[in-house]
């Protein structure tokens, strides 16, 4: 830890740096966490086993549902070295929006948990990761300028990622 003269000293964009591949990695890695849980208790068959609720023909076998959770976590933990490594400008913002995905990610989980009255796989990473992390993330970070463009492009971003790893998945496993 750097004493507080030398911190003073160290401009602002500097101090934000180490703070920022910290909070990426708290991202990743609740994500992959969250991931494992979903993988280890079977979320294709918690869902199998509700075909009243939304989405479940979505996660298809166990199979397809561990490549898409593999695809996402790579895409997701490959945007954070390169946001660490390369240091680009859109890095805090798109942490943010991400931010704001794991948040709704665990509170849908939530949710679903509430309506189907049984705790859906990844509810309590989502409860006790991805909400408070995300939530962390969202505060440490400058806020999100929400414009109608970038809220697009938030949802837009989060529901490729999910839709095009699920259908990568199922293009790939017969």
């Amino acid at each position: 830890m750097l004493p507080v003269s030398q911190i003073e000293d160290t401009p602002p964009q500097a101090r934000v740096l180490p703070r920022l591949a910290a909070l990426w990695g708290l991202a990743v890695g609740t994500l992959a966490v969250h991931n494992i849980e979903e993988w280890l208790l079977d979320l294709t068959g918690w869902m199998a086993d509700r075909p009243w609720l939304p989405g479940g023909a979505l996660h298809g076998d166990q199979t397809r549902f561990t490549l898409a959770l593999l695809t996402v976590t790579a895409l997701f933990a490959g945007t954070a070295i390169v946001a660490v490594l390369a240091r680009p400008r859109w890095s805090a913002g798109v942490l943010a929006c991400a931010a704001y995905a794991l948040v709704a990610n665990g509170v849908s989980h939530i949710v679903m948990s509430l309506v189907s009255r049984d705790p859906m796989p990844g509810l309590f990473s989502g409860a006790l990761l991805l909400v408070p992390a995300g939530l962390v993330i969202i505060r440490r970070l400058p806020p999100v300028r929400w414009t109608l463009g970038a809220v697009l492009i938030t949802v837009g971003a989060a529901l490729a990622l999910v839709f095009g790893s699920l259908g990568l998945a199922a293009a790939l496993t017969p």
